[in-house]
């Protein structure tokens, strides 16, 4: 059976909207995947739609709520702001003060 990385995010989505709405520190990556019964390392995947899904649709990048354990700060991957701790706090300030819905988008369009 394929991985289908759209189903991941949409189970993803609301618990970083729940976090975002909480005004809650980031998850780190295993923590979000243990919630989602994965494996950390499938992170990338499934947070790089709900990037591009935020770009697309000029929204803030929910994805910062997810960080590695260690830096705190997103991954390579990310392209929500510059990787350093003061651009970082910006974006999740921005993600933070977003009206998200719970419900998950259709990643698909």
């Amino acid at each position: 059976m394929p991985i289908d990385h759209y189903e991941r995010a949409s189970r993803a989505w609301p618990l970083l909207v729940q976090r975002a709405r909480n005004r809650g520190d980031p998850y780190a990556y295993c923590e979000l995947c243990g919630l989602l019964g994965l494996h950390h390392r499938a992170a990338s995947r499934f947070l790089g739609v709900i990037q591009d899904y935020c770009r697309r649709h000029e929204l803030p990048p929910l994805q910062a709520l997810a960080v590695n354990k260690k830096t705190k700060l997103p991954g390579p991957g990310y392209v929500g702001s510059e990787r350093t701790r003061a651009a970082h706090n910006r974006k999740l300030a921005e993600v933070r003060s977003e009206r998200w819905q719970l419900r998950a988008p259709n990643f698909r369009s």
